[in-house]
């Protein structure tokens, strides 16, 4: 028998190998530059139109979080030490604070969050300069109808510099924009750095009620579709042969990395109707998309529910907007089921954000007007 040359062998095994991954990344790669329904390696749907990337339909994707869908199949490679409201940052910037003294975090620290979303402090808002004024009274209402009810708080920063003067970074912020004859609002999921849009689509604003764009809101707080909870099954019926591809890809359940809240809440704002009139979602507009388990139909909730308030109530803090690196809670603080925290629990929430200290500085609060639509 002829002698193998082992070192021939390992050479020409590596060489196939890394033909067999580069042709392999290669169809990957064309496969991300065609739009439609794509199934990435790790076996999540997700759809291209143009240069975005959407997710579960309305759910748009950063580079970062795709990449990750790609590989690991969630939204980050790991779950995050630490699960809960963001602190230890500038509430009106969302820049951490480096030392007590008030010096900032450089750049290079937007690379990292210390809750599972990329959550927020305050909601950085921008009214986009493409919205009437009555599309943006509708969005002020919107923000002014989550504030009175959750301790999310929205900073608005229409007027202000996008870019930090010290260290030329942009701030995180929410510019809302219309997209006037599409079909479809969407929003990132989270705080993905940089201005991040909300794309309103006409409907949003001639509703009787803000569901949309509290809707929309809560994709940038960091909540996800009811429909994809990793029990639903147990509380509905999904019409599957109903569904289009991309029907079908809106319903498909994560794996990995998922908190909820609760039980199944067919209440909620992050729900949607059994029907659809959407023919890119379902065959047959005259049939559900999804039922109950006893057949009867689905409501999206009108706004925030007990269960959604429960989430945001629990991942935030009612911050005020102010120019140092004092941390002040609003009067009104809830708790994470929804009971409103006394005077005292309070106090000892601020000391506790504030180096054991509870009361701020006569000083330094920021006018912060949700209803400045135009600059000087």
């Amino acid at each position: 028998m002829k002698p193998i040359n082992y070192l021939k062998a390992i050479s020409l095994l590596c060489a196939l190998s890394f033909a067999s991954c580069t042709k392999d990344h290669e169809a990957n790669q064309k496969e991300l530059q065609k739009d439609g329904l794509i199934t990435l390696k790790s076996g999540v749907v997700v759809e291209k139109k143009g240069a975005n990337y959407f997710w579960e339909g309305d759910i748009l994707l950063s580079e970062t979080q795709l990449k990750n869908l790609d590989t690991y199949g969630q939204l980050q490679p790991s779950k995050p030490d630490y699960i809960g409201a963001v602190k230890n940052e500038h509430p009106a910037f969302n820049v951490p604070f480096v030392d007590p003294n008030g010096n900032r975090a450089i750049p290079r620290a937007f690379s990292i969050y210390p809750t599972a979303y990329n959550l927020w402090a305050m909601v950085r808002i921008i009214y986009g300069s493409n919205l009437t004024t009555y599309e943006k009274q509708v969005i002020q209402s919107a923000l002014q109808e989550m504030e009175a009810s959750t301790n999310v708080r929205f900073y608005n920063a229409t007027c202000e510099p996008l870019v930090d003067p010290t260290y030329g970074f942009t701030y995180p912020n929410i510019e809302f924009w219309s997209t006037d004859g599409a079909d479809v609002s969407n929003s990132y999921l989270g705080r993905v750095g940089g201005v991040q849009r909300i794309n309103l689509a006409d409907f949003a604003f001639y509703g009787w009620d803000n569901h949309v764009i509290i809707h929309e809101i809560c994709h940038a707080l960091g909540l996800r579709h009811e429909a994809t909870r990793i029990d639903r099954n147990s509380y509905v019926t999904v019409n599957t042969s109903n569904l289009t591809a991309s029907g079908q890809a809106q319903f498909a359940i994560p794996s990995t990395n998922y908190y909820q809240v609760g039980a199944y809440d067919f209440t909620s704002v992050m729900g949607y109707s059994s029907y659809t009139s959407s023919t890119s979602i379902v065959n047959n507009t005259s049939l559900p998309m999804y039922t109950k388990l006893d057949g009867s139909s689905i409501t999206q909730g009108s706004t925030v529910s007990a269960s959604d308030r429960s989430w945001i109530n629990y991942f935030y803090l009612p911050y005020i907007a102010r120019s140092d690196v004092y941390a002040e809670l609003a009067p009104v603080v809830y708790k994470s089921d929804n009971t409103v925290m006394t005077a005292s629990e309070r106090l000892d929430l601020q000391a506790y954000l504030n180096n054991g200290n509870p009361t701020p500085p006569n000083c330094c609060r920021i006018t912060n007007d949700l209803g400045k639509f135009t600059c000087p």
